[in-house]
């Protein structure tokens, strides 16, 4: 080619346009992913996350209440079935909740806080900011996020229902220890002390057994439980204690005792303090002659007690004429301080070789005392709680009489937070209460506080009224006729559930209760501030039907004899909306929910012997 048909340099160069392609190309695709995700987030708008679980149950794309539904429907599953624990070839069934025949005592073992579990799944991918939700919701889908189910769980209860169907399987370790024997040589009772054996056992970890249940229930996941014994060793040996014996003998043939407290003696047998000798570890690893503390602390309260201690009891006041007057006074109490007494035992009887040892006395003053009816504070009805208990049975209105009567005229100062359970105290056959049957195993056992939640509930009911803020408040685990309108009820057993409130007005409350044949009413009296309590009326929804009657063998009914320990219930939920209104204009407003589980009725059958395929249950 001629040279001056030569292009010039670079004429042949097409421009470049693929930089602008891919740029276009990355905001498509960006365009793309923010639509796709607000998509997304309409479609899940108010549910949880694909790949959120409670446990076992998947809750991706369900709504709070449809989450609600799937918890609930499996916790009532749980509730009926329970969980079984096995031992060789017995079974014990524990149920989260105790009941008795008409619901009054319904003891929560296992709660599970349904309200909790589900908040936690609708907020996975939605506690944070955009980034931090975006890594959340990807985690769920991409390997899932399961959510432990929350529960609480009354240890010390399941641990005695297991160790009171296994407790024959097991041999605890024993350690060596003394022990006196008599002799009678030449017309003389002569006291000698020797050594048993030590003795290997074997028992159940209900610690660790406790664990593993908690491990399965965080998965929904209620399938049997084996229980497996282990080895347990003793913590001192004959002979640790042999270079003892010698001593203990030598204390025991010169020591007499008198235990004294003001003019009043009890003189110890010399049998009764050698069975009080032992051989123990004191502070560290080191071994000493010591005194059992135990059997001591039995023989105060059995012997000592009666004759010295006296309760507290307040000042306690009725209205008369519309003023407070006083009708019973208050009283000092006297209480035995073991520990000290256990103290001055080993000091001076064991160490100090005195035959006379003091029983120390602590006195325990009343909260509220005759002097403090002056600026009470006290002119008129501030709230009254009503209950009706038509068609109980006699034990049961007999307690109602019992526990009404245990608080009245009782005074709640300004600021104090009121607990039914303490105010009540003991409720035993000693303090008048009568027992009513719950199902333990394959028998039917008394327990007292049957017809005490009418007092609970009852008390609700006033402290709502006066406008009080309920600190401590449980729902009964089902239904009972007795506290209808459902979700205006609150269950007690000592020492828990408890229901509180706090008198936070700025003068005393006097309760006085009432009956009118079957109406129970407790009165707040006090002053009225000027607040305005505003209360809906309950919401009931979420009807659920019981399961078809259980059975359970029993050995202690004539064989086909049956009888019915529970009723059934319909399940449903239930709130209602409180709202006060101070004299400043503050509001305080409190939505309280109450979940009732379906109860299907339990029979007992009795039989000659308990088949295999029928085990035992704890209910």
């Amino acid at each position: 080619m001629l040279a001056f048909f030569k292009k010039p340099e670079g004429e042949d160069k097409k421009p470049r346009h693929w930089p602008l392609y891919l740029t276009a190309v990355f905001f498509i695709l960006a365009d793309i992913a923010v639509a796709s995700y607000f998509i997304f987030e309409e479609n899940y708008k108010n549910k949880a996350y694909p790949g959120v679980s409670v446990g076992r149950l998947s809750l991706g794309g369900k709504t709070a209440d449809e989450a609600r539904k799937i918890i609930e429907t499996k916790i009532n599953d749980i509730n009926q079935n329970g969980i079984r624990f096995n031992y060789d070839q017995s079974e014990a069934t524990v149920t989260p909740i105790i009941s008795s025949f008409n619901g009054d005592i319904a003891l929560q073992v296992i709660n599970f806080n349904t309200d909790d579990m589900v908040s936690r799944a609708v907020s996975i991918g939605r506690n944070g900011g955009i980034y931090h939700n975006i890594r959340e919701q990807l985690a769920a889908m991409l390997s899932g996020w399961r959510i432990p189910a929350s529960f609480s769980t009354n240890d010390d209860l399941i641990k005695k229902i297991l160790a009171d169907n296994f407790g024959r399987f097991a041999a605890p370790a024993e350690n060596a220890k003394l022990f006196a024997t008599t002799t009678v040589e030449s017309g003389k009772k002569e006291l000698s002390l020797e050594i048993n054996d030590e003795k290997l056992g074997y028992e159940f970890d209900y610690d660790q057994v406790l664990l593993r249940m908690k491990a399965d229930l965080e998965k929904f996941d209620n399938s049997p439980i084996e229980l497996f014994p282990v080895k347990s060793y003793p913590d001192i040996g004959k002979n640790d204690i042999a270079p003892f014996l010698s001593s203990a003998q030598k204390f025991l043939e010169d020591s007499a005792l008198t235990l004294v407290y003001a003019d009043k003696k009890w003189p110890v047998a010399k049998e009764k303090f050698a069975a009080w000798l032992t051989v123990d570890r004191a502070t560290g690893s080191k071994i000493a002659l010591d005194l059992d503390k135990s059997k001591i602390n039995d023989f105060l309260n059995q012997k000592a007690a009666p004759q010295i201690e006296i309760p507290p009891a307040d000042a306690r006041f009725q209205i008369t004429d519309g003023r407070v007057v006083q009708f019973s006074k208050s009283q000092i109490g006297m209480k035995i301080d073991l520990d000290q007494t256990y103290k001055n035992l080993q000091a001076d009887f064991l160490k100090g070789g005195k035959n006379t040892v003091n029983i120390a006395v602590a006195t325990v003053t009343s909260a509220i005392g005759e002097g403090q009816t002056n600026n009470l504070g006290i002119t008129e009805i501030i709230g009254t709680g009503h209950s009706n208990f038509a068609g109980s049975p006699k034990n049961r209105i007999h307690n109602i009489g019992v526990g009404a009567a245990s608080l009245n005229g009782l005074l709640i100062p300004p600021g104090t937070e009121f607990s039914v359970d303490k105010s009540l105290g003991e409720v035993t056959a000693a303090t008048g209460y009568l027992p009513e049957m719950t199902i333990m195993g394959d028998k039917t056992v008394a327990q007292y506080g049957g017809g005490l939640c009418q007092i609970g509930t009852t008390v609700f009911r006033a402290a709502l009224a006066s406008g009080f803020p309920i600190t401590a408040r449980q729902a009964h685990s089902y239904r009972v006729v007795y506290y209808e309108p459902a979700g205006t009820d609150a269950t007690i057993y000592q020492p828990w559930p408890d229901l509180r409130f706090i008198n936070d007005s700025p003068n005393y409350i006097l309760i006085q209760t009432r009956i009118s044949g079957n109406d129970l009413y407790f009165d707040f009296w006090g002053t009225k501030d000027g607040r305005i309590v505003e209360e809906s009326d309950p919401t009931i929804y979420n009807i659920v039907k019981p399961l078809p009657t259980k059975y359970t063998e029993t050995l202690s009914l004539p064989p086909g004899q049956k009888k019915c320990t529970e009723r059934a219930h319909n399940g449903a939920d239930a709130f209602f909306d409180y709202k006060v209104t101070y004299p400043d204009g503050t509001v305080k407003q409190k939505r309280f929910t109450s979940h009732y589980v379906p109860w299907r009725e339990v029979c007992l059958i009795g039989v000659a012997q308990l088949s295999t395929s029928t085990p035992a249950t704890i209910k």
